[in-house]
C-alpha cells in the first residue's frame, strides 16, 4: 500500500506556520485509530476496495484535525491505516502542537515519515515493553472515541473495549475487515449512536462521508458528556437530599431521646405522660426509616418515611400490649417512665427494618385473635 506522504508534506509546508499559529488546545474527543487495508493479508469479513479505504482513511484524518480532535495511533507501518490517517491529518493544515499521540514500541513505531518536518504535532509516548498489546490495549482504556477501517482481530477487541466503555464509536463498515463485524455487534448495543449514525457507518464511501463521520463521532461523545453531567447532577441532588434526610433523622432522634427528661417533669397517670410514651417511639420510628433510606438504592423518602412511621407504630403498640398483658397497671406508676426506655429502641428497629415487620404483620402468627387467658 503505498500513500503520498511526501505529497501531504510539501503541501502542509506552505500552512505549517499558521497551524501552530492558530493551535490553542484541543477541543474535540481524543480518537484511537485502528484497523488496516493490506491487500496481502486476509480478513474475516474480507476487505474491500483497498485503495479507496486507504483514501478514506486519509480523509478522515483530514477531518479529525479540522475538528480539532486529537488522536492516537499506534505503528507507523504503511500496512496500517494509521499511517493514512496521520498523512492526511498533517496535510490538513490543521494540527495542533502535541494532538498525535504515538503509543508504540520504543524504537519501532513511532516512524512516520511527517515527524521530521512536524515534531511539534506528535506527542511520542514509547512502551518499553516489547509487545505491542501493552501500549495498544492500556491507552484504549484511556481514548474518548474509537476509529476502526478494516481491521483483524486486535481493531475488533478495540471495538468491543469501546462497546463495554460506552464509549463513541466509529467502524466504517462500508470496507468491511473487523469494522464491519464491530459495526454488527454496535448496530445490537449502539450506547450513544442514533439510528442515523449507523446507517451513516453502514453506507458505501461517497464525497462528504469523512465529514458525516467525524461529525457522528463528536455528537456520540457529546451525548455521553451530557449523560455523565446528568448522572453527576443526580448524584449531586441525591447527596444533598441524603445529607438534609440525615439531619432530619439526627433532629428527630435528639427529640425522642429529649422525651426521656420530659417525662420525669410530668406527673403519672396524666394525658401529657400518655403522649409522651407514644410521640418517643413514634419520632424515633421516622429516624429510623431515614436511616433505612440512606441504604435503598431507590430512595423514595416520603414513601420510607410513612412506612417506616407506620411500622414502628405498630412494634411500639404490640411490644406495649404484650406489657399491658402481663402488668395491667404499668402505665399507672413510674412504670411507664421506665417503658420509654424499651419502646424507644424498639420503635427504631421497627422503622429501619419495615419490610420486615410487615411480613410479620401478613404471616398467620402475627397476631392471636383468641381470648386472652391468665
Amino acid at each position: 500500500m503505498i500513500f503520498k506522504h511526501h505529497a501531504a508534506a510539501k503541501w502542509v509546508h506552505h500552512t505549517r506556520r499558521r497551524s501552530v499559529r492558530d493551535a490553542g488546545g484541543c477541543v474535540g474527543p481524543l480518537v484511537a485509530i485502528t484497523g488496516s487495508v493490506d491487500s496481502r493479508r486476509s480478513y474475516e469479513p474480507p476487505v474491500r476496495e483497498h485503495a479507496r479505504a486507504a483514501a478514506a482513511a486519509e480523509e478522515l484524518g483530514r477531518e479529525l484535525a479540522v475538528q480539532g480532535c486529537p488522536i492516537a495511533v499506534y505503528s507507523a507501518r504503511a500496512t496500517f491505516v494509521e499511517a493514512a490517517v496521520v498523512g492526511g491529518y498533517v496535510a490538513s493544515g490543521q494540527a495542533r502542537p502535541g494532538s498525535i499521540h504515538v503509543h508504540g514500541r520504543y524504537g519501532r513505531d513511532d516512524g512516520f515519515p511527517e515527524i521530521e518536518e512536524f515534531r511539534e504535532l506528535f506527542d511520542i509516548r514509547p512502551e518499553a515493553a516489547a509487545d505491542w498489546e501493552v501500549g495498544y490495549y492500556s491507552s484504549l482504556l484511556t481514548v474518548d472515541a474509537v476509529l476502526i477501517i478494516g481491521g483483524g482481530r486486535g481493531a475488533f477487541a478495540a471495538g468491543m473495549l469501546a462497546l463495554s466503555r460506552r464509549i463513541a464509536l466509529a467502524p466504517v463498515a462500508a470496507f468491511g475487515g473487523a469494522a464491519e463485524k464491530t459495526w454488527r455487534c454496535f448496530s445490537k448495543e449502539r450506547c450513544f449512536a442514533s439510528e442515523d449514525d449507523l446507517a451513516l457507518l453502514a453506507a458505501r464511501w461517497h464525497p462528504g462521508s469523512a465529514a458525516d463521520i467525524v461529525a457522528s463521532l463528536i455528537e456520540q461523545h457529546r451525548r455521553r458528556l451530557d449523560e455523565r453531567e446528568a448522572l453527576a447532577r443526580n448524584q449531586r441532588h441525591a447527596d444533598r437530599r441524603t445529607s438534609a434526610g440525615l439531619l432530619i433523622g439526627l433532629a428527630l432522634l435528639v427529640l425522642a431521646l429529649a422525651v426521656i427528661p420530659l417525662s420525669y417533669a410530668l406527673q403519672p397517670k396524666t394525658v401529657g405522660s400518655i403522649a409522651t410514651l407514644v410521640t418517643a417511639p413514634l419520632l424515633a420510628a421516622v429516624c429510623g426509616a431515614i436511616v433505612r433510606n440512606t441504604f435503598d438504592e431507590e430512595r423514595n423518602w416520603l414513601r420510607t418515611t410513612v412506612l417506616g412511621a407506620v411500622a414502628g407504630a405498630m412494634t411500639f403498640l404490640l411490644f406495649v400490649a404484650a406489657q399491658l398483658v402481663a402488668s395491667p397497671d404499668i402505665l399507672n406508676g413510674e412504670g411507664a417512665r421506665r417503658l420509654i426506655f424499651f419502646v424507644l429502641p424498639v420503635a427504631f428497629i421497627g422503622g429501619l427494618t419495615f419490610d420486615a415487620v410487615f411480613a410479620k404483620l401478613r404471616s398467620e402468627d402475627a397476631t392471636q385473635t383468641a381470648p386472652l387467658g391468665r
